[in-house]
């Protein structure tokens, strides 16, 4: 039997959080923890193929009993010329043959296996040391604790902000929240819808044709259908995609009052899966954020901040940056899918029984497996956007949404009864009198 032993690289806690500094020593911090996690993977890499050629080479195992070759004996067999003795000795042989390629197969699957949870490992430690060192100064405690519980360990973000003024109350894993453009998924579909309702290259009140059948926006948005995008990316052509989707912040840096803020990029240029799978972009959770919140309150695409003084907080003034193209009628159109999504599509685990939930999903793999869900609450009086994006082994859209619907469940009620939202010192007093059933995501499931 093979053994493999993956040795897992502690993470350098350097690059955990990015404090203000030397610039020279962020990125270095930054460059040695990527190599440490790339170290783990190219490491795992060597043990799987170590045992991949040691079980080829046939060292181990039981050695098969000398005279006629297995080959040799099965050609014989064939004209019916084996002996008893010789029948027994095929078929023995044959067994002998079968239980070490199983043996083979199983110690290349172990050996995989362990590289895999080692590469998982440095993931979420890498992320447990980013949220350990963010700058929490001016966040909501309340709502940092929900995001991060909901998180729940995982390798990932969550970013929770006010949708009508660009306010953050918390963001979790500040890091790659700001600084790890990744590829969007399905989340790139409402900037597709969006701009290809004001092109007006599609009617929006009957079905789409396209390979495969026909859809309305309303449905091709909550059950997250590509070739429904495919078809109206190819309407739009790359200029039209790429000039909205950088109208509506992407490719650019939001403007956030935090350090190590990257741009993001969009595609250089057209592809078929561009407008149905985000191929070509990297966006940020902070970016997917601000778009969210454009389309909740109506078009106005603000520079977020986070209040550092607890009078900022409480006169909190918003800084537009711009107001992006959208009509009532459009926008309309955009909530009908996005809450479709929620209520019968693919992100149902963001049910919130507080206010209608209104998102989308987006799972696909970028270096590793992606799962993102950006969101807002609720349709009728938007309050809150909750943007999730995890990474790693069996990561997808929906459980983003879940923990989106976590974080939900366990705010919401504050920001969104007597349509009062609570600033940061009032938070701080109603934590110690919060009712004990609705002290966590769990309690209320």
């Amino acid at each position: 039997m093979l053994f493999v032993t993956v040795t897992l690289l502690p993470l350098n806690s350097a690059y955990a959080g990015k404090k203000r500094g030397s610039r020279s020593s962020k990125q270095s911090s930054k460059q040695s923890a990527r190599k440490q996690v790339a170290k783990v993977s190219r490491n795992s890499k060597k043990q799987v193929a170590k045992v991949e050629k040691s079980s080829r080479s046939g060292k181990k195992g039981k050695v098969v009993p000398s005279g006629p070759s297995l080959q040799e004996l099965a050609k014989r067999e064939r004209r019916g010329k084996l002996s008893k003795a010789e029948k027994r000795q095929l078929a023995s042989a044959r067994a002998e043959a079968r239980r070490r390629e199983a043996a083979r197969l199983a110690a290349i699957r172990a050996a995989r296996e362990r590289a895999i949870r080692a590469h998982e490992s440095a993931l979420k430690n890498l992320a447990a040391n980013n949220i350990q060192n963010d700058d929490t100064n001016g966040e909501d405690p309340i709502v940092r604790q929900a995001a991060i519980e909901a998180l729940g360990g995982k390798a990932g973000t969550v970013v929770v902000m006010d949708a009508t003024n660009g306010r953050i109350y918390s963001i979790v894993n500040q890091k790659m929240a700001l600084a790890s453009p990744v590829k969007p998924c399905s989340t790139v579909k409402p900037i597709v819808s969006l701009a290809a309702l004001q092109e007006n290259v599609f009617d929006p009140n009957t079905e789409v044709s396209f390979r495969g059948g026909s859809m309305t926006l309303t449905d091709a948005v909550a059950r997250s259908n590509n070739p429904f995008f495919q078809e109206l990316g190819r309407r739009l052509g790359y200029d039209r995609v790429v000039r909205y989707a950088q109208q509506f912040g992407f490719g650019q840096t939001t403007g956030i009052n935090l350090p190590g803020e990257d741009t993001g990029f969009v595609p250089e240029e057209f592809s078929t899966l561009m407008s149905s799978h985000g191929d070509g972009f990297g966006v940020t959770a902070m970016q997917l954020s601000i778009f969210t919140a454009a389309i909740a309150n109506g078009g106005n695409l603000y520079v977020p901040r986070v209040p550092k003084t607890q009078q900022e907080a409480a006169n909190f003034k918003p800084q537009l940056r711009r107001k992006i193209e959208m009509t009532p009628e459009n926008r309309l159109r955009m909530l009908a899918g996005m809450a479709g999504t929620v209520n019968y599509g693919t992100g149902k685990a963001a049910f919130d029984p507080v206010g209608q939930v209104a998102g989308k999903t987006g799972t696909c793999t970028d270096r590793d497996k992606l799962g993102l869900f950006t969101s807002f609450n609720s349709v009728d009086n938007p309050k809150l956007v909750v943007t999730v994006i995890t990474t790693g082994r069996g990561e997808a859209g929906k459980k983003a949404a879940d923990i989106a619907g976590r974080v939900y469940r366990s705010i919401s009620y504050r920001f969104l009864r007597d349509g009062a939202t609570l600033t940061a010192t009032s938070a701080g007093t109603e934590a110690k009198s919060k009712p004990d059933n609705v002290s966590s995501s769990q309690d209320q499931e």
